[in-house]
């Protein structure tokens, strides 16, 4: 799942135009994630607290809990 800074997110790289819980794990049940699927949540380092959250949240609606981060710094740093 890659959160932008603004909040949108993608999953395997296909845009969602929701940015609620529901609509993320619609689209994680959809890519066929299963209990066994290791999840990397990508967010910038400006993404807000809240949209990060709100992907765990999702995944854990799904039953998976096998999650990692890959976080970017701001300006590539």
């Amino acid at each position: 799942v890659a959160v932008a800074t603004d909040g949108r997110y993608a999953v395997n790289k296909q845009p969602l135009e929701a940015r609620s819980v529901e609509a993320v794990a619609n689209a994680l049940r959809a890519a066929q994630a299963s209990a066994d699927t290791v999840l990397i949540i990508s967010a910038d380092a400006s993404t807000p607290h809240q949209a990060v959250v709100t992907a765990m949240e999702a995944a854990q609606r799904l039953g998976l809990h096998r999650v990692t981060f890959a976080a970017q710094t701001s300006g590539g740093r």
